[in-house]
């Protein structure tokens, strides 16, 4: 099992719904506002004086759609997300609770 952790401007929010969607990702957690600051983006504070956000998701899935997940997230990246920020991240889980 693999965890999918993806970090983004809220701007993108419905093209980070859509690589879900066509992925038939049937669940994810979301953390809809975060504040930071990346090595290629300015700071993200949600101030006037560092306007925007960020977004976070994770879900959980098989080795295989995982892999594919990060494929997908790695396009948008390189696409229409380019200028606004979507890092994908691919981590182990050792184990969970509950039914994946």
């Amino acid at each position: 099992m693999k965890m999918v952790l993806v970090v983004y401007n809220i701007s993108v929010e419905e093209e980070v719904q859509e690589v879900l969607q066509k992925a038939q990702v049937p669940c994810f957690t979301q953390w809809p506002r975060l504040l930071g600051k990346g090595l290629s983006t300015g700071p993200r504070m949600d101030t006037s004086v560092w306007p925007g956000a960020n977004s976070a998701l994770m879900t959980v899935t098989d080795d295989e759609k995982a892999q594919s997940l990060l494929e997908a997230f790695q396009r948008l990246r390189e696409g229409a997300a380019r200028r606004e920020g979507v890092k994908a991240f691919l981590l182990n889980v050792e184990a969970m609770t509950g039914t994946p």
